[in-house]
């Protein structure tokens, strides 16, 4: 498999194959979750996206990533900006105006 250089996946390595050769499974083993300390509160305003929040803290919109390790009480990054009633991700979603999310410090996400 091959990853666009600087990927979040570019260094997980792959399942090994088993002892007598056979391949276990075809793909990658979990990438690495950082655990960056969170040292900034940011509150969500109307119709903010993730890739613009972390464009304003990390001056580039894939930092997102960082923000959702940063809050791990949410299973999905969605959840960061939205709120759904049973929880799943459907139309039904509100935002999540006046939520806070945990912004991590810049130096520990790069």
């Amino acid at each position: 498999m091959a990853f666009f250089k600087g990927s979040d996946y570019e260094l997980t390595p792959l399942f090994e194959p088993a002892e007598d050769g056979t391949e276990i499974f075809r793909g990658l083993r979990a990438r690495r979750i950082r655990n960056p300390e969170a040292v900034l509160e940011h509150t969500v305003a109307l119709k903010e996206r993730l890739d613009s929040v972390a464009h304003e803290y990390f001056g580039q919109p894939r930092g997102w990533r960082w923000m959702v390790e940063a809050n791990p009480d949410v299973l999905f990054p969605e959840d960061l900006l939205w709120d759904t009633p049973d929880g799943s991700l459907d139309d039904d979603g509100r935002e999540r105006l006046g939520h806070v999310i945990l912004i991590p410090r810049r130096s520990e996400v790069g």
